[in-house]
């Protein structure tokens, strides 16, 4: 199946460079990476758990905070409430 997509020519440049940046082949396979991403997060935030980037030597994290991740995590708090 073909989709298309519109961006902005911004959108368009970050995309080109993220994709030169991790050294990705083609546009599908930056999309598919980002598509792996998403899934993990969206079941990890469903399952209770902070997504974050760890710097483990100065013991600090950042909570990755998103769109749809505060979507998953307040439908996942309304599943466990209707559930007690």
């Amino acid at each position: 199946m073909r989709l298309n997509f519109e961006f902005t020519e911004e959108q368009v440049k970050d995309l080109k460079a993220l994709q030169e940046k991790t050294g990705t082949d083609t546009m599908k396979d930056l999309f598919n990476d980002a598509l792996i991403m998403l899934e993990w997060a969206v079941d990890e935030t469903a399952n209770g758990n902070d997504i974050a980037a760890i710097n483990e030597e100065n013991d600090r994290y950042r909570v990755l905070i998103t769109p749809v991740l505060q979507r998953v995590a307040r439908q996942q708090a309304k599943l466990t409430a209707l559930a007690s």
